[in-house]
Parts: C-alpha cells; structure tokens; sequence
C-alpha cells in the first residue's frame, strides 16, 4: 500500500506552531472572554490519551470477516477532513476543515446558552475575506492500481469551508455564509481565478459544528445540501431573495435558474445527505435512530426550544425519524445507503452509518413501513477501541468502496468555547472485500462518447449512473434523447429511471411525456414522472391538468406520496384532486400529512379554488382522509389566520354540509384555534354554533357544583383536569373556575400538564389560571422544561414570560436562569422587560441594564434617528409588494392594529390614518410613547396576591376590572383584589418593529401599510 508511505513521508512533521486559536484572538469583549474560560464543556471532552499512528491505527479495526479496511490517506497530508466527493475523473475531494472551531478575522460579541455566537461582522467572501486555514485537496490514483498516488492542494486561505464538488465546469465550495462556484474550464482540478462568483449568501454561522454542508448533486439539476440543527438561514440568491429559516432543513439551489429554496425541513442535527438509486432523500441523526427519510415539501421533528420553529406555522404535524429496531447509541450522523456494486448483495441497499461516537459503523437493513422507511441492525461492519476513531462522513468511491473520513480527536463535543481540537491529525478509509483492493483504470467521463455514457447507466456501481446522466446533462448531449426514450419506454429496462434522469437533464421531458410515463410498469419512472409534473414552470398560459384518474389508479404508496408532494407545487385547480392520493392505508401516517401541506399551501392564496373544489367533489369531503385528517386542519388553519375573510372561510366550511359529525370536525377545528386565549369577533354564522361546541365542552354543570362547594364536585373537577382524553376547552374552563376558587389542590395537576408533551394551546389556557397560584413549583416547571416544552412556541413562550414576570420572586429565579444563558434574551419582548422594571429590584434591574441595555428608552437616541433615516433612504427609491408587506404586518402588528378591517384591537385602527405620509409611521414607530390615543392607554397593576400585571383596560364595573395584555390575554380582577392601579406613561406599543428588515422586506412592508 505505497499510499500510506507516500502520504506519512510527505510534510514530515506535525505544524510547527500551535494551530489552536486562544480567547484573546476571538473575544469580542469581556463578558464573552470570561464565558470562554471559566464555562465548562460538555459531552466528549479532550483527554490525554495519546493519538495512534495511522498504520498501527489501521490494525486495531475489528471487521466483518468478509471485508477489510484500508488506509487510503492520512495526516500531515489530511488534516480534520470533514467531506469527500468525486469528480468526473474519479479523483477525490477532501475537504480539511482546519479552521473549526473559529472563524478567521472574527470576533464573538456574545453566546446564547447554547453558545451559539454572535460575531461583529460578516466575513466577506474569498479572496477579500480574512484568510482561514481550511483548504481543499484533490488526490488521483494515476495507474489504476486502486491506491492514490498523487495529491494537491487545489483551494487553500478558505474560512469554515465545509463542503467541495466539482461539476458543470465549476467547482462548489460551501464556505458559510456563501455557496461559492470557482471556474474549471479546462477540468485541471484548479481554479481558473482566485476568485469566485457568490452564488448564495446568508447561511448562519452560529454553531460552526452544524454549518450548512453536504453538497449533492440531485438528478433533478439542482445542487443540494444540508444545514445544521443550531444555524440559521437568511440565503438570497440572484433571483430568490431572503429565504429564511431557523435550524435543520434539507435545502437545494438551481445553478442556471439562480433560485433557492428549502426542499424539507426537520431532523436531527442534518450534518450528512444521501440520495439512493430510486432518488429518494435522506440524511443521518445526531439521535437514537439511523436517521430520516424525506419527501419533497415535508416537516420533520425538530427540538423546537432549541433549534426554533417550522417556517410553517400552519404544519399541524410532522414526520418522525425512520424508526428503528437494534443498537440505540447515539449518534450515527454519517449515513450512505451502499449501491456501490463491489462488497456483494449483503450490503446493497443497506444503510452503512459510521457512529463517531462509539466508534463503530453499522449496517443497517431498510424495511418499507408504509410510505416510509424503518431500520433494523445487522452485525455491525467495523469497530476499533481506538478512541480517536471519529468518522463524521460516509459515501461510495467510484470504486464501489465505502469510504469515510475521519476527524481523528479525543475529543467530539462541540459544546466547549475553547480551541483545544487536535488540529494535525486526520484519515481517509476505505472499506472492501476482504479478497483484495479493488483496481480502477483511469478514466474521463466529461469526456467519454455519447455511447460510453449510455453504457455506463447500467454500471453495476451507482455512482457510475449517476455521474453519466450528470455529465449527459452538462453536456447537453441532445442527440441521445432517441436511445434515452427508448430505454425508458421499454418494458425490460432494468434502468429506465436512470435514462429518465438523463431525459430530464437534457429538459426533455415535455409534459405529453410525463403524462405517457404516469402509466409506466416501474413505480419508480412513474413517481419522477410526478415529480417532474410538479417542478414545471406553471403560470397562467398552462393548461389546466386532469390527473385525477392516474390518481385513483395509483396503487404504489411511493409514488402516492410523490403525488401529494407535487400538488404542493402545482396551481390549485390541478394540485386539489390529487389529494385522493392520500386517501390510502399507511401505517406512517405521511401520507395525510403530504395531503393536509398540499391543501394548506392554497388555503388562503387560492382559496376560491380550494372552496371550489370541496363543494364540486362531496364525494371527496366522505373520504377518510378529508374527515379524520384535513377536515379540523383546515378550519383551525383558518381560525388561526383570523381576519375577516378567513373567519367567513369558517363559516363557509360549516355550510358545506349537513353532516354534524363533519360540521362537529370543523367546529372543533375552529375552537382548537383559540384555546387559552381570547374568543374575537367571529360572524354570526359561526359564533352560535361555537358557543355550542363550547357549552358542550366546557363542564357547565360540573363547574357550577365546584362553586357551590361540592367537595364531591372538587374531586370530579381535580380528576377532568388531569384526563388526557378530555378536551383541552374542559380542562382549561375547570382549571379557571379552580384557580378562581382558589383551589391550592389543582397546582400539581396544572404543573404536570405544563411539564409534559401537551398542545400549545391547552398549555396557554392553564398557565393563565396557574398564575393566580403564588406556588414556586409553577417557574420551577417552566423554566426545568423551557427548551423541551414552553420555548418551541411563541405565543405560549411569551405567555410564560410575562406570568413569570408578573411576581418579583418568580422574575428573580427568571432572571437567574438568563444569567446562567439559559433562558435566551432574545425571547424577551419590550413589555415583558417593561413589566420586570416595575418590580424596582436591584437584582432584576442589574439583570436588565446587563442583557437589555437602552431597550426601555422611550425618547430619541442616535440609534433611533440612524434607522429612521435609513428607512427614509430607502422609501425614497420607491415601494414594493404589497401582497409581501402584509405578511411582515401580519407578524409585526397583525395581533395589536386593524388595517383595512384586519387585526387586533390592542392599539388604534389605523385604516383612517395619514398612511401615505412616512413622518406620521416613523414618528410613531420609534416615540410611540410620545402621543397615547385616548383608551389606548396602559395600566400597571399589583394585586394583593403579588402579581404586577400590565395592560390595556378591557372593562370595569363595580365588581372589578379586566386587564388584557400584549398577547390579548385577559385578567379578571375584582376590586377587592387590587392593592393599586396606576396609568403608564409608557405606551404598550414596542420600538423597533422594524429591527432586522432588509431594504426589500421595508419597501414591501410600507407599500402595504400606504396602499391606497
């Protein structure tokens, strides 16, 4: 094995100075500087154990006994290798990540408890950029003999690089925040500049262990990738701008069309990707499981407090990790699925998942499981009691070996803020038949004949077929379309979905052939038949499509959930009867949830069709897919939304039909939108049949025995309010008439909800009736349970602020889990750090001027007058979409203001105002407090139970009063209950509204808020 001699002679000697970056070099102030050296780690920390050298290394591997591992290369020439690819040549790219952990030329100014960082700048792209040490290297094996013997370092200076491919003349290189592209014209493996065109820009780079990585090439065209679990993402390419989303996703770019998109969200931490032979997605966990299988358009699980919410609000459900039977380690974030042709039919098919932290790679069986995927383990291919053995990648040479790249570390967590990684160590190996190394000719095939691509694409080895239909599309050889249909149509061709692919390369797939394909013997050329029907450029001048009775006929629970992918993107008359596809038995339960996106994605934005459509087909609202699984969906989707039209689409949902049992599912749908808060105005259509469904549900009789004194009653009462099969409405209507009482017995019933898995919504109900409890057991609760249980939604995370805010012992245990970075400042809003102000606490106040300072000036401030003028800037270059800029008021002011009969009624409508005059909205946006419209004012509070409440005044009589919050949350009090109530000089409304809005996103948002 000439390599590793080759390798180990080359370089000599490990760096001659410290690789590892100090505090002093990266903290951007003290406070942080403090946090880097004093916070201790977590998880697998570096130790003393000596590193091994790789050739005794090598023998310490234990595998199966019908395989053996080689050592393709290793340090000093590979240093942190993070990904491997191949190019078309069959030469390897390495990716050495040797920057991680810190990028080069930036300094944190702040962590979150999480330390995820916050930098004082965006690091510019390369080469104007500081300059890092992470590097790309290509290595060629020149005489076929199945070793590598040649090496260069072909792209050095890069800065948290963590991914390279070669295609279309152009090298790709993720180097977050940027997706950059280096020309290749000559296909030397270098660079024609040094400097490269910036594809993408806003991928996060707060947690530089769970970048956006992981670059494929999809059979589709476009190039896909995958992004972490703790970054976020603000990506703008040249056509698509300011796609946003916070943690995992799987996302793709298209590089002709310029567009950018998330193709799936959820997972765990979605470091690796893989596509198999079928072009169906995946990507390993940092979990339990061997990982997750995605479809086009889908929501996974998420750990909502800490990786933030789906950028649907409206998913109602999502898609688990593949289940799975066997060794429950975490965590097995390297994944491939082996097609390579070489280890022999044990392995095809299989999922191979290096697990970096036991040191081991399975093998893994796949199993259908409806129209997914469960996992079960079989011996395990490979282990080693070499701790350093860290494989953080896996995939499939163009030699059919599995290879995976190995950080080679002591240590494996990245939840420390000190650079102690051991940056000189670092293996590329190679799993094959125990018989021998397998030997590969040089080839080309950016220059192989129209033939030998055509041969290839029955290449026993998957890349190989892969690779073709590739270069068959950059190419842009049209004279193989004759060859390519016939292999496709013909009814023995083992390969027809791989001619497919390259049909679709070559944009000849018109869609009279997709609608021929849809009848085809192979499910698989009948599912990327739909799938290419739903990436068409539809706009108004396509005809419309009739698919229904392809639908109906459809009995491949694959290609039904492709089907439901592609109605998500076709225009709503053609996508709605393709909802039949999910009318199928599937253990999964993916298939209704493919239905229920598909249908929400028109609810509002075509909702004339969607309306059109449920009234043309009744035989479609009897289905069980429409009654037990979109039918409540959507009327909660509705209630959600609010406004006016979408509360007529309630009503209008109800006066479909006559069947109570479906009325009773829309109705239920409706109330389930308002559960722990405030009931608005609805139309007098629905408002009877609501307070029916209420009345029914709320335990009237049962409640009026617990006023009475029953203690019979009481113990009813306690034993509803801990029933999961009860409704929330009467777990929330008992858990008000107890606190109300002032039943101490109902505490730890409403703390165990609080702690456990329940909706967000029945968490709201209870934590309004709890806080009238002056019990510690009711913070401990929310703050134990933060990340898993309150943070993941906003509405009843900031309900949980502002309870916890309202008494001075609870703020100050508050206060001390922020200090200790475990609750995120950024979960804050103004009124609730106004609200902890008015407790006049030393240790509150401390805590507020140290993680909020500046935030409760109400006067000007130069930061004030600086955006004002950038907004002014900005305005005068003329506005933009309104359409667009009501979806920024929507999430900006929608809850507190009425526009054009839309909103809340927290602050005044603003329908009748001077809205073409930008003074009046700036003046108002930054001094809201400088003029208060009369009965929009707020008061404070304090009760003699302790509480400091703020708000508008809902109502008073002699009894008391009602105080609703920032959130239209109300508080009945009776008058004997306030201690004091004084007004605010303060107006709820909050400053900086405008606080993170690109120059796009305000044009967009004042064209909606001056539409004439």
């Amino acid at each position: 094995m000439k390599t590793r001699f080759l390798f180990l002679l080359l370089g000599g000697s490990a760096l001659a100075a410290d690789p590892n970056v100090k505090p002093d070099a990266v903290a951007g102030n003290e406070a942080v500087k403090k946090i880097m050296e004093t916070r201790p780690g977590r998880g697998v920390m570096r130790d003393d154990t000596p590193p091994t050298p790789p050739e005794e290394a090598l023998k310490k591997f234990k595998t199966r006994s019908d395989v053996a591992i080689d050592l393709m290369a290793a340090e000093p020439v590979v240093e942190q290798p993070l990904y491997v690819s191949w190019d078309s040549k069959g030469r390897m790219w390495v990716t050495q990540y040797r920057q991680y952990q810190f990028p080069a030329g930036l300094k944190i100014i702040s962590y979150d408890q999480h330390l995820r960082a916050k930098f004082d700048k965006v690091p510019l792209p390369p080469p104007r950029g500081e300059k890092g040490a992470d590097k790309i290297t290509v290595f060629e094996d020149t005489d076929g003999d199945g070793f590598f013997d040649k090496h260069e370092d072909v792209i050095t200076g890069l800065n948290i690089a963590s991914a390279a491919l070669h295609g279309m003349g152009r090298i790709w290189v993720l180097n977050p925040p940027y997706l950059l592209s280096y020309a290749d014209a000559d296909f030397d493996a270098k660079p024609d500049s040094d400097t490269p065109e910036v594809e993408l820009s806003g991928f996060g780079l707060e947690d530089t262990h769970s970048v956006a990585t992981n670059l494929q090439w999809g059979m589709d065209g476009w190039l896909y990738g995958a992004n972490g679990s703790t970054t976020t993402g603000n990506v703008s390419s040249a056509n698509t701008k300011n796609v946003k989303w916070e943690g995992q996703c799987i996302w793709r770019y298209h590089p002709k069309k310029k567009t950018f998109e998330i193709y799936a969200e959820g997972g765990g931490n979605t470091f690796s990707l893989d596509f198999d032979s079928k072009g169906r997605l995946f990507s390993g966990t940092n979990g339990a499981t061997r990982g997750m299988h995605y479809e086009q358009g889908s929501y996974g699980i998420k750990g909502w407090g800490k990786h933030g919410p789906l950028t649907n609000p409206y998913a109602f459900g999502w898609f688990e990790h593949m289940q799975h039977q066997g060794d429950n380690k975490r965590f097995p974030q390297a994944f491939t699925v082996y097609e390579g042709g070489l280890l022999g039919s044990a392995y095809e098919g299989k999922i191979i998942a290096p697990n970096a932290l036991h040191n081991l790679v399975y093998v893994s069986e796949r199993i259908a499981d409806g129209s997914t995927f469960r996992t079960k383990d079989e011996e395990n291919l490979l282990s080693t009691p070499d701790r350093w053995f860290r494989p953080v990648w896996a995939g499939v040479g163009p030699d059919g070996g599995f290879y995976m790249a190995d950080w080679y570390d002591t240590r494996l967590s990245h939840v420390s803020p000190i650079d102690d990684w051991h940056k000189t160590s670092g293996r590329i190996y190679r799993v094959r038949p125990a018989a021998g190394a397998p030997k590969l000719k040089p080839f080309d095939l950016s220059k192989a004949s129209g033939d030998e691509l055509l041969g290839y694409l029955s290449h026993p080895n998957e890349w190989f077929r892969k690779q073709a239909v590739l270069e068959i599309g950059w190419r842009d050889l049209k004279e193989l379309k004759p060859k390519l249909v016939e292999m496709v149509l013909s009814k023995t061709e083992p390969h027809a979905l791989d001619a497919l692919w390259a049909l679709d390369g070559l944009h000849a797939l018109p869609l009279e052939g997709c609608l021929e394909l849809l009848s085809h013997s192979d499910a698989y050329v009948r599912r990327w038949a739909f799938k290419a029907i739903g990436e068409g450029d539809w706009d108004k001048t396509r005809p419309h499509l009739d698919l229904a009775e392809w639908v109906k006929e459809e009995k491949n629970i694959e290609v039904r959930a492709q089907i439901l992918a592609s109605a998500k993107k076709l225009p709503a008359q053609s996508a709605l009867p393709l909802l039949w596809a999910g009318d199928a038995e599937d253990i999964s339960g993916h298939l209704p949830l493919l239905a229920w996106w598909a249908l929400e994605s028109k609810a509002e934005k075509e909702r004339a069709a969607v309306f059109a459509f449920l009234k043309s087909d009744t035989a479609f609202l009897k289905t069980t897919l429409f009654r037990d699984n979109l039918a409540e969906k959507l009327a909660k989707r509705y209630a959600l939304a609010g406004g006016e039209e979408n509360f007529q689409s309630c009503a209008d949902l109800l006066a479909l039909t006559n069947d109570d049992t479906l009325r009773g599912k829309f109705i239920a749908g409706i109330a389930s939108a308002f559960e722990g808060a405030e009931m608005p105005k609805l139309p007098e259509s629905l408002t009877k049949a609501l307070n029916d469904y209420m009345a029914k549900q709320s335990g009237g009789d049962l409640t009026l025995a617990l006023r009475s004194g029953s203690a019979d009653a009481l113990k009813s009462a306690l034993k509803l309010l801990e029933d999961k099969k009860a409704s929330s409405t009467a777990r929330i209507a008992i858990a008000k008439t107890l606190a109300e009482l002032g039943k101490q017995e109902a505490v730890m019933p409403m703390v165990n909800i609080l702690k456990a898995t329940n909706p967000p919504g029945l968490k709201r109900g209870i934590l309004q009736a709890a806080a009238k409890f002056d019990d510690k057991r009711i913070p401990e609760a929310l703050l134990l349970g933060w990340e898993g249980q309150i943070a993941g939604d906003k509405a009843l995370r900031e309900d949980a602020l502002r309870v916890m805010a309202g008494r001075k012992e609870w703020a100050q245990i508050l206060m001390n889990f922020v200090n200790e970075w475990k609750i995120p400042t950024k979960h804050f809003t103004v009124d609730i750090v106004r609200q902890l102000s008015l407790h006049k606490d030393p240790e509150i106040d401390a805590a507020i001027d140290k993680h909020w300072k500046g935030l409760l000036a109400t006067g000007p401030t130069p930061e004030k007058k600086k955006e004002a003028e950038r907004i002014k800037a900005v305005l005068k270059t003329g506005l933009g979409n309104a359409d667009k800029g009501k979806i920024q008021f929507m999430a900006r002011c929608f809850i507190c203001h009425k526009l054009f009969g839309e909103g809340g009624q927290i602050g005044p409508e603003l329908t009748g105002y001077d809205r073409s005059n930008a003074d009046f909205w700036l003046d108002n946006l930054f001094m809201p407090s400088m003029e208060i419209r009369e009965g929009f004012g707020a008061y404070i509070v304090k009760t003699k139970g302790g509480q400091i409440l703020t708000g508008l005044m809902d109502a008073q009589d002699a009894k008391g009063i009602v105080i609703k919050d920032m959130a239209n949350n109300k508080t009945a009090l009776k008058q004997t209950d306030i201690e004091s109530m004084t007004a605010s000089p303060i107006s709820l409304m909050p400053e900086g509204l405008t606080t993170g809005m690109s120059d796009a996103d305000l044009k967009d948002f004042f064209a909606y808020l001056m539409k004439k």
